[in-house]
């Protein structure tokens, strides 16, 4: 065995795993990488050591060959067939110091292959290096878990968003495709609460559906029930855009705005919105702000959902940021809708006018038509008499 100085470990908070049959060599390795925040535990033979790998958690494996009832070949072969501890690193630490003992571990799997007698430097060197391989192998790992997570969850939002689309483009009622629009987007992202404000021709936002589950306040719609609010101009008597609001920034920039705390930010003016929970008891908390947008990405209305609800809790939470693309999906969806009710709306009109105009010009016709017949022109002959002789 080479000097031993103890070295200071690079990680700390590491649990390691020593496994060796010789009580000295157990102790030397213990030196080596003993640190604040360090766990060591031993196993004198193989099948102690996989007992305790699948009992308890270990970052490391330190493990010797040569050992009595399960040697150390068969450890490795074990921990790399079981799913539950192929990830753990083993660092094999041997006696054995011929080339064959050496490719056989490595192609078991072995992390690492030191010979007897170690540096200590140089074992604490591999076994750093190994835990910053386990370390960034976890990072790609929880990476990895997080986007299939969150492509799932897009993915199931999605078939719930298509079939939504198909029933906004079926409703044939205005008022209840904007309940429709609001409602369904308050159930996808669990919120509290919402409004849709329409875009009119004097650029104004228009509040036209307003709902809050807590204070029961069901305004606009169906309810015929008016909202006490003024429109929001998206100019001021300058022309200068209105971008204090949150949604009259939306409808202007066309841009989603995810505000998770409105008592926090100082990028818009909620004093309006403080007022309203200060009259109501109630706390006007995370805003998801979403403009609604024609094929030719004009701006004809936003959608404003708040509170977003935890669903385990029931607590308040920022609206997450995975639902944006849902969302605005959604939204385009609702768009479409939209424009293609005011559409036919507009047709329907149309066409009414053309009736009228028809059934003016065949009045006019058959008029016409009367007064020109000898026996209209005769009798208007007699009244000129009659008049006359009257």
């Amino acid at each position: 065995m080479n000097n031993v100085t103890p070295t200071t470990p690079k990680y700390e908070h590491v649990s390691y795993l020593v496994v060796d049959d010789n009580e000295t060599n157990r102790m030397l390795l213990m030196y080596v990488l003993k640190g604040e925040g360090c766990v060591i535990e031993f196993a004198e033979h193989g099948q102690e050591a996989l007992d305790k790998l699948r009992q308890k958690n270990f970052d490391v494996v330190l493990l010797d060959l040569m050992m009595p009832e399960v040697n150390g070949y068969e450890v490795l072969r074990q921990m790399k067939a079981d799913k539950s501890l192929r990830h753990i690193p083993a660092i094999v630490v041997s006696a054995l110091d011929n080339m064959d003992s050496i490719v056989t571990c490595i192609q078991m799997g072995a992390e690492d292959y030191l010979t007897k007698p170690f540096s200590p430097v140089l074992l604490k060197a591999r076994v750093d290096a190994c835990l910053e391989k386990k370390r960034l192998r976890d990072m790609q790992v929880q990476s990895m878990m997080q986007l299939e997570k969150e492509k799932k969850r897009v993915d199931d939002l999605l078939q719930v968003v298509i079939p939504i689309g198909v029933a906004l483009s079926a409703e044939k009622d205005f008022n209840r495709l904007l309940e429709k629009i609001l409602l369904e987007a308050k159930m996808l992202c669990h919120a509290d609460a919402g409004t849709l404000y329409l875009q009119t021709d004097d650029n104004q936002l228009r509040f036209v559906i307003m709902r809050n589950d807590s204070l029961k306040i069901a305004l606009g719609g169906t309810t015929g029930e008016p909202i006490p609010f003024p429109p929001l101009n998206l100019y001021d008597d300058k022309g200068t855009p209105n971008h204090h609001n949150v949604a009259t920034y939306a409808a202007l920039s066309g841009a989603t705005v995810n505000i998770p705390d409105a008592y926090q930010t100082q990028d818009f003016d909620f004093s309006g919105t403080h007022v309203f929970d200060k009259r109501t008891g109630y706390r006007s908390t995370s805003f998801l702000t979403i403009p609604l947008k024609d094929g030719a990405n004009q701006v004809i209305g936003v959608l404003q959902l708040l509170n977003a609800m935890d669903a385990d809790t029931g607590k308040v939470i920022p609206f997450d940021l995975g639902f944006h693309q849902v969302i605005e999906s959604m939204a385009t969806l609702a768009t479409v809708a939209l424009k293609a009710y005011i559409r036919e709306e507009g047709l329907r009109a149309q066409i009414e006018k053309l009736k009228i105009e028809v059934d003016e010009a065949k009045k006019s016709r058959e008029v016409a038509e009367i007064t020109e017949t000898d026996y209209f022109q005769q009798l208007q002959e007699k009244v000129r008499k009659l008049r006359a002789q009257g």
